[in-house]
C-alpha cells in the first residue's frame, strides 16, 4: 500500500519568482574584452500538504504497512522565500597563443522560512491493535489511552504505572515485576519539534540566515600547436555560513561543549579554503579535423543546502526542542493521539544524571560537526572522437569520479559513532538523559563512479539530427542520503563498511537515444527513447 497515497507530497505554489538580469560588455581593445554581470531575484516557495483531518503523520510499523495525516516534513506548510544577488566580472586577454581568463564572483543568499517540520507530531505504533487500543480513551480502563503498555509481543495490554524499570537502564521497563515480559509497545516511535520553549522571542521554525559565496578564478588556453591546445586553471571558492543566534553555552547542549567527546562546538564552520585546480588537452590526432582526442581532470567543490545549516541554528533547545518518547517512557502527550504536546510555558531541569542540564530531559539537538568540510570531487575524463562518414562522428568516453566529505546525518546520541574498524568514538547515550537526539551534520561519506559511454552522433544535416549512446557505469557510495537530515540511514553504526555498496542513484546500463527531423520550415518533430537499468 502506498505509504501516503495523495498526500505523499506537498503541493508547491503558487511560487512567484523575479529576476532582474543586467550584462555589459566593454571591448577595451582589439585583444581585450571586460564582461560584466548583475543579477537579483526573489522567490517565494510556500507548499503545503494535501489536505488531511488528522493533523499528526500516523504509521504502522517502521516498514510501514500503512500511514495517514500530514506528512511530518510539512505539518501542514511551508512559508519560504528566497533572495539572491550576484555580482560578476570576467576580463578576457588574446595574446599570442594564449587566451587569459581571470575574474571573481559574489552571490549574497538569504533564506527566510518558517519550516514546521513535526510540529503535529509524528506516531508510529507497532501494530492496529495497539493503535486502537492507545487512541481510546482511558476511561476505558487499564490497557487504554496513552499511557497504555504492550507487554511481550502480541502480549496483554495494562497501565504505564504497573510497570518497573529494569536494572539495567539500557533496558525496556517490564510489567508487574522485573521477571515480568518486556513493554515492546504499542508507541514505539514518537517525535514531535518545534516546541516553544519560551526563553527567546523567535517563532519555533522561523529563521532568516545568509550566505556569501566569494570566487577568483584564474584560466588560460595555450595553443600549443594548430592541432593541440592546452588549457588549465586554478578557481578559489569560500562559502560563509551564518553565524548562530544563540550562544552555544546557552543552549541545550551547553553542558556538553567541554566534553571531548561531543562532536561540535555549537558554530557553523565557514569554508574558506576551497582550492580547485583544473588541466585539459584537446588533440586533432590525425591533423584532418576529423578526430578528437580530449582528456581533463579537475577538482570541484560543492555548497551545503541551507535546510541543513537552519537546522543547527534553530534546533538547539531554545529557540525550539525536539521531544522524543515511546511507551517505554510512558507514551506520548497525555491528552492522547492525535494531538501533540502543548507549548511550554518554561523549562524544567532535567535532575537525571550529571551534569544537571537547565533543559527538560532527552531534549533533540541538532548541531554541524567540529570537523565538517564541504563535498570535494575529484573527476578524471577520457574521450575519443572520429568522423566515420560525412556529418557521422563514433566517440567513446570514459569518467572517473570520486567524491570525498559527503554529507551525511547521525544520530550520534541514538546510535553512537564509530571509525572504520569498528572502534567506539562516541558510545550510545553518551550525552543521555540530558539530551535525546543529537543529530551531526557531518562529512564521512565518499564516492566512486566509473563509466564508459559508447555512441553516435549524426550532426544536423538533410533535414535531421540522431545521437545515441550505450553507458556502462558502476555507482558506489556508502551514503546516497544528502539531503534528508532527518533520517541517520546507517544500516549498523558499529560495522561502517557495511554502508558501502551501489548507490540508490545509480544506473547500471543506459540506452538512449534521441533524434531531430525538420519536418517543413516551421516544424520540427523530436522523438526519444531510451532504457535504463538500475
Amino acid at each position: 500500500m502506498p505509504t501516503y497515497g495523495t498526500s505523499a507530497n506537498g503541493i508547491e505554489g503558487p511560487s512567484k519568482i523575479s529576476v532582474i538580469n543586467a550584462n555589459h560588455y566593454t571591448t577595451v581593445s582589439s585583444n581585450k574584452l571586460n564582461e560584466a554581470h548583475f543579477s537579483y531575484q526573489r522567490e517565494v516557495r510556500p507548499r503545503a500538504a494535501t489536505p488531511s483531518k488528522i493533523p499528526a503523520d500516523t504509521a504502522m510499523g517502521f516498514g510501514t504497512t500503512f500511514r495517514f495525516g500530514n506528512p511530518f516534513f510539512l505539518n501542514p506548510n511551508v512559508d519560504e522565500t528566497i533572495w539572491r544577488t550576484q555580482l560578476r566580472d570576467n576580463f578576457s586577454i588574446v595574446h599570442g597563443k594564449h587566451n587569459f581568463k581571470f575574474g571573481g564572483d559574489w552571490l549574497h543568499t538569504n533564506n527566510s522560512q518558517v519550516f514546521r517540520g513535526f510540529f503535529t507530531g509524528r506516531y508510529i505504533f507497532d501494530s492496529v491493535v495497539g493503535f486502537l487500543r492507545y487512541a481510546s480513551p482511558a476511561s476505558m480502563g487499564s490497557g487504554f489511552g496513552p499511557t497504555t503498555v504492550e507487554c511481550g509481543v502480541n502480549g496483554p495490554f495494562m497501565d504505564f504505572s504497573q510497570t518497573v524499570p529494569d536494572p539495567n537502564p539500557n533496558n525496556p521497563r517490564h510489567c508487574t515485576n522485573v521477571a515480568g515480559p518486556s513493554v515492546v509497545g504499542p508507541l514505539i516511535f514518537y517525535l514531535q519539534d518545534g516546541v516553544p520553549t519560551g526563553l527567546i522571542s523567535i517563532k519555533p521554525g522561523a529563521s532568516s540566515i545568509n550566505n556569501e559565496d566569494y570566487a577568483l578564478f584564474a584560466q588560460d588556453k595555450w595553443q600549443i600547436l594548430p592541432n593541440l591546445s592546452l588549457s588549465y586553471g586554478l578557481r578559489w571558492e569560500a562559502e560563509i555560513f551564518p553565524n548562530v543566534i544563540t550562544a552555544p553555552s546557552k543552549t541545550a547542549y551547553g553542558i556538553f561543549l567541554s566534553n571531548p567527546l561531543f562532536p561540535s562546538d555549537g558554530t557553523l564552520h565557514s569554508q574558506k579554503k576551497e582550492f580547485q585546480p583544473r588541466v585539459g588537452i584537446a588533440w586533432d590526432v590525425l591533423n584532418n579535423h576529423k578526430s578528437l582526442f580530449r582528456a581533463s581532470y579537475g577538482i570541484f567543490n560543492g555548497r551545503q543546502n541551507m535546510l541543513s545549516q537552519v537546522g543547527s541554528i534553530t534546533t538547539n533547545g531554545v529557540q525550539q526542542s525536539t521531544i522524543f518518547s515511546t511507551s517505554n517512557f510512558g507514551g506520548g502527550p497525555a491528552v492522547g493521539w492525535p494531538n501533540p504536546f502543548p507549548a511550554t510555558t518554561g523549562n524544567a531541569s532535567c535532575t537525571l544524571g550529571t551534569p544537571v542540564n537547565p533543559f527538560p530531559c532527552f531534549t533533540g539537538v541538532r548541531v554541524f560537526s567540529k570537523a565538517y568540510a564541504n563535498p570535494r570531487i575529484y573527476t578524471t575524463n577520457v574521450a575519443y572522437e572520429q568522423e566515420i562518414f560525412p556529418s557521422w562522428t563514433g566517440y567513446v568516453d570514459f569518467t572517473m569520479s570520486k567524491g570525498v566529505h559527503l554529507t551525511s546525518f547521525f544520530n550520534v546520541n541514538a546510535n553512537g559513532l564509530f571509525d572504520a574498524k569498528g572502534n567506539t568514538v562516541i558510545p550510545a547515550g553518551a550525552f543521555g538523559p540530558q539530551l535525546g537526539d543529537v543529530f551531526v551534520t557531518s562529512s564521512t561519506a565518499k564516492s566512486l563512479y566509473r563509466g564508459i559511454t559508447i555512441g553516435m552522433r549524426k550532426r544536423f544535416s538533410q533535414r535531421f539530427q540522431l545521437e545515441w549512446n550505450y553507458v556502462l557505469s558502476e555507482d558506489l557510495d556508502n551514503d546516497s542520503n544528502e539531503r534528508d537530515p532527518f533520517t541517520d540511514r546507517r544500516l549498523n553504526p558499529k560495522n561502517p563498511a557495511l554502508d558501502y555498496g551501489f548507490s540508490r542513484r545509480g544506473q547500471r546500463r543506459r540506452a538512449p537515444a534521441s533524434a531531430y527531423a525538420a519536418t517543413s520550415q516551421r516544424s520540427l518533430l523530436q522523438p526519444q527513447r531510451g532504457l535504463e537499468e538500475q
